[in-house]
């Protein structure tokens, strides 16, 4: 007779791995880091998962990763025309898909460190670096659009790099950190504005 699999103990798997893999990383977790997490037998995992990077893209899916990608597409197609953010109104777009975009990843907040900083040896090992090099694109027509004469030199494009490496690291270190949500608000709200407030001068 087939053994029953039970969801109460999938979903201690689920949640311990996604505090192994946020704390360590996929490369360093291990499915014993994994069961004693949830305190269950090492061997029991592999009744529900077949290996570690089964357990991995079951967290991660790609439904997951392209929800993520839409919302930061949005948040930057958001400034299309706006020279600077702050003449936005409150009711202007911008402000509504960043709390969108916020409130997904606060209910994900594992799941994105994960994504952004923890994924080497995984199909998603190179997000980041792809991530960065979209913010890039999206930030140079962005400013090229408000300015068709801009002219973008290969120190420009290495400093945007350092950037937005900077500022996906940033996210990743404040998720990581702080664990309140209002905490969590803060310290994005405060660093985006940082952020969009230097891109401006950047482009002067």
């Amino acid at each position: 007779m087939a053994q029953q699999l039970k969801d109460e103990v999938q979903e201690a798997i689920a949640s311990a791995a996604l505090e192994i893999f946020a704390r360590k990383g996929f490369r360093q977790a291990t499915m014993a880091d994994i069961g004693k997490a949830a305190r269950i037998s090492t061997g029991n995992i592999y009744r529900y998962y077949e290996n570690k990077e089964d357990l991995f893209h079951a967290l991660l899916t790609e439904e997951f990763v392209g929800a993520f990608v839409d919302l930061v597409r949005r948040r930057v197609k958001s400034l299309d025309g706006i020279e600077d953010i702050r003449e936005l109104a409150p009711t202007a777009a911008f402000h509504g898909v960043s709390q969108e975009l916020l409130a997904f990843c606060l209910a994900n907040r594992q799941r994105v460190v994960i994504l952004l900083g923890r994924s080497q040896g995984t199909r998603y090992e190179t997000f980041s670096e792809e991530l960065v090099a979209t913010l890039v694109k999206l930030a140079i027509a962005h400013f090229r659009a408000l300015n068709p004469e801009l002219k973008v030199t290969k120190t420009m494009r290495f400093n945007l790099d350092r950037l937005y490496r900077n500022f996906v690291g940033m996210m990743v270190d404040i998720l990581t950190h702080f664990h309140e949500e209002a905490d969590i608000r803060q310290a994005i709200d405060d660093y985006s504005r940082y952020h969009l407030a230097g891109l401006k001068s950047f482009f002067g």
